[in-house]
């Protein structure tokens, strides 16, 4: 049997052989730690950051038995979506090159009708996703473009935004949506799946081995945001302009896909609006615009391959959804497990650091691991860290902007009275305060004058 000190020299032993191959292949970056420490100077208490953990929860149970290589193929499907779209729209023709490798040309592409104030940003946000595909290609992304529609996609995507169920854009409103209209249209279609591409690339920066790989990842993450905060600066502007068919305003409509958006990726409160009345977020007090979501502490959100793929399909199982009528390309195919989250992560995996550390009950309380393959609810992606009180539903579209009325301006985000505090127009005023007036009991029903209470436009699930 072997001593303390035989174990602990085996322990520093072990230590040695990791800092010296930091990246052998399948260690993933998981085995550099655990979720309370990942070097020396640890154990570090993250009770506060819930929802960075539990992001990073879904992160390492999406990881499965997937490699980095299929992370790549992946990736294949997302750029190719995002860039064939926005290359048509803004110049009239899509990947050229090997960009494409063989892939079957895009259904309903052609060339978006803009503005000269907007064609500019169009084309460098193109440029930028043709830069994003030519990544993935030269990461080692060798599978050709799947099959994508422009058409169904965004028919599909908006009619269940509008929960219209079995009937079509065309049936319910006289006319299909086309994302090739017009300014408003276009930029909106961008958006919708812009905010995809960034909030999935983050959640691939945690769980890709290869730290080249994984710095790459990092930057189509960062820039996705940045183009993704400027389409929500120009629709911030076209705003009040009218979407057709659909009668409402283009605030309006894009409340019904972030709404959309935040029902399909799981239980987690992480889309938001162009304006935003949901005091768990951070928005300017007297506009309460929202160029980039974030959660209260100013962080943006991470979704992972299984989430998107969700996304995408409308929660298909198959994977095959209206942007992708023929499925996805690569392992990393289906939606199965989406709401998956590592277990136990507090204590595994085994660590040659823990011989060094506090134990668990001298760092403090640490949140334990959420039991089942589904849970129904994620911690600290609906509470986050300030107290809240009132049921918001985080399915809804109606704290997302739909209503255009400004809300109580002394309830902007002041409710947070611990971690984040953004000043109103009134001064601040302590959430005891504010029980009265919070929105999801002044939220009052669209009136009779309100597009959405027409016949023709039915109301979307408030599911979440």
């Amino acid at each position: 049997m072997r001593t303390v000190h035989q174990c602990i020299v085996l322990l520093l032993a072990s230590t040695i052989a990791v800092s010296a191959q930091p990246f052998q292949p399948g260690q993933n970056l998981a085995p550099l730690g655990n979720l309370r420490t990942s070097d020396f100077g640890g154990p570090y208490n993250l009770s506060l950051l819930s929802v960075q953990e539990a992001e990073v929860k879904s992160g390492i149970a999406a990881r499965q038995n997937f490699s980095d290589a299929d992370i790549i193929d992946f990736l294949t499907n997302v750029e190719c979506l995002e860039g064939q779209f926005d290359t048509f729209g803004a110049f009239g023709f899509g990947f050229v090159g090997n960009l494409n490798l063989g892939g079957p040309a895009p259904i309903g592409a052609r060339k978006a009708n803009l503005s000269d104030r907007v064609e500019p940003y169009m084309q460098e946000i193109a440029l930028s996703e043709q830069g994003h595909a030519l990544f993935v290609r030269q990461a080692g992304g060798y599978l050709p473009c799947p099959q994508v529609d422009f058409t169904g996609g965004f028919n599909g995507f908006l009619g269940a935004a509008y929960g219209l169920g079995n009937s079509s854009i065309e049936e319910v409103y006289g006319s299909p949506f086309d994302p090739f209209m017009n300014d408003q249209n276009f930029v909106l279609s961008v958006l919708t799946l812009e905010e995809f591409g960034a909030t999935g690339n983050k959640g691939l920066v945690g769980i890709i081995s290869n730290p080249v790989l994984a710095n790459g990842v990092s930057g189509l993450a960062t820039s996705a945001t940045a183009f993704a905060a400027v389409e929500r600066t120009l629709l911030y502007q076209m705003r009040n302009d009218t979407v057709e068919p659909f009668g409402e305003t283009v605030q309006q409509v894009f409340a019904r896909i972030s709404a959309l958006r935040d029902s399909l990726d799981g239980p987690q409160f992480d889309d938001q609006g162009l304006v935003n009345s949901d005091p768990r977020n951070i928005a300017v007090p007297d506009t309460f615009i929202n160029n980039i979501p974030t959660d209260i502490r100013g962080l943006t959100f991470s979704r992972t391959p299984q989430q998107l793929i969700n996304m995408y399909s409308l929660g298909n199982p198959s994977g095959i959804g209206p942007f992708f009528p023929n499925g996805f390309v690569g392992a990393i195919n289906s939606p199965v497990g989406y709401t998956n989250m590592a277990t136990g992560l507090e204590d595994f995996p085994a660590s040659p650091m823990d011989a060094f550390q506090e134990s668990v009950a001298a760092v403090g309380e640490v949140n334990p691991p959420i039991e089942g393959t589904y849970p129904s609810s994620v911690p600290g992606e609906t509470e986050l860290t300030q107290a809240l009180y009132g049921q918001l539903d985080d399915g809804t579209y109606l704290t997302r902007g739909y209503n255009t009325s400004v809300p109580n301006l002394n309830m902007a985000n002041t409710n947070n009275e611990t971690q984040v505090m953004v000043g109103s127009p009134g001064g601040y005023i302590p959430a005891s305060a504010l029980v009265s007036s919070s929105p999801a009991a002044s939220s009052s029903p669209v009136t009779s004058s309100s597009p959405s209470s027409s016949s023709s436009s039915p109301s979307p699930s408030s599911s979440g």
